[in-house]
């Protein structure tokens, strides 16, 4: 079997698995060859690879590999190996997800059957994600179709990377903006996404490729484009949802909520159903991962920092915010469109 993303390339007959280095794009596309764990988390937690969908499926490819490499000597030995790998980036629940489902299947299979079984649940899973991305594309089409009964163009402002680079498939937000090209004239404001910048870097690589009409923006110009009446509605992603529309996603995206609740401009958020934390009520206490000081003191060109201030001096760098359900009007998922607002509740 062979399956062959932009993301991600799986060669099962050759045991062969390789993934898309994110750091350097949009000037080239090289691929990174996971031979061991260790590869496969350095991938996720120096963000090569990210996105919580695509997360999960690296992280499980990253169990498979363990596997075929019989370094997986038992059921307790198995559980390690899930929680090395989720320490990796801690907010992306797919992976937490996707391991808890395959926990239940292994612990009543034998040792010997591992291999073929997690193949099976890995390939599952990308089929899976393929297609809940078309199906999140439809929902938001027809929420957007009856939100803006007489619009024929759509001014859209994103945040971060919600594309083919962040899933396995079209994308979430960014896919639901890829659909919409089929039926409105679309115009998209797009977040640099400091410190990573992956909108300037992949969002904007991605509506290129769609032939999509865009504009780069710092993210504090955000507000002043509200403010001159250019943006319809704001679309981002998710990495964690909780049961009462609670969003964890990339750092800024609290910043835009709240802006578009003061401009009353709708906020939705698009993800799979399987990013819905159904442990959690809320996200109140939730503890978002902090990153290097090194992202932010610098800029990383073709794997080399090169500094943009004292490396000495003091950061705060988280990688997500919280934003609470109050500030959000829609989630749309594979499954269903929630109307939120602080007053519905995702049940599950």
């Amino acid at each position: 079997m062979y399956l062959d993303f932009w993301t991600i390339v799986l060669d099962f007959n050759n045991n062969i698995f390789k993934v898309l280095d994110q750091k350097l794009l949009p000037f080239r596309e090289v691929y990174i060859e996971l031979k061991n764990k260790q590869d496969v988390y350095k991938v996720i937690k120096d963000m090569n690879v990210r996105g919580a969908p695509l997360i999960g499926v690296v992280a499980l490819l990253g169990i498979y590999i363990e596997a075929i490499n019989n370094s997986i000597s038992s059921y307790e030995s198995l559980l390690e190996l899930m929680n090395y790998l989720q320490n990796a980036r801690p907010t992306a629940v797919n992976i937490f997800n996707y391991f808890s489902n395959l926990k239940q299947i292994l612990s009543s299979i034998r040792l010997s059957d591992y291999k073929q079984i997690i193949k099976d649940f890995l390939v599952k899973i990308i089929l899976d994600e393929k297609d809940k991305n078309d199906k999140i594309a439809k929902n938001g089409y027809n929420l957007i179709r009856d939100i803006f009964r007489n619009k024929k163009s759509l001014k859209i402002l994103t945040h971060c990377n919600t594309g083919s680079l962040a899933t396995i498939g079209l994308g979430t937000a960014l896919g639901i903006i890829k659909y919409l090209k089929n039926y409105y004239e679309i115009f998209v404001w797009v977040d640099e996404t400091r410190p990573y910048l992956q909108g300037s870097r992949l969002t904007a690589l991605e509506l290129e490729k769609e032939g999509i009409n865009f504009k780069i923006i710092p993210d504090s110009a955000a507000a002043f484009v509200m403010y001159n009446n250019e943006v319809d509605f704001v679309i981002v992603g998710a990495d964690r949802v909780a049961l009462n529309g609670d969003t964890a996603n990339k750092i800024g995206t609290l910043n835009l909520a709240v802006l578009s609740y003061n401009f009353n401009i709708p906020f939705i958020v698009a993800l799979p159903e399987s990013s819905i934390d159904y442990s959690l009520n809320n996200l109140q206490n939730f503890k978002v991962e902090l990153r290097d000081s090194l992202e932010l003191l610098s800029f990383n060109y073709n794997n080399t920092f090169v500094n943009i201030t004292k490396g000495s001096y003091p950061t705060f760098n988280p990688a997500f915010d919280i934003t609470p359900a109050k500030y959000i009007d829609y989630i749309i998922t594979d499954k269903n469109i929630y109307k939120i607002k602080g007053k519905a509740i995702i049940s599950a």
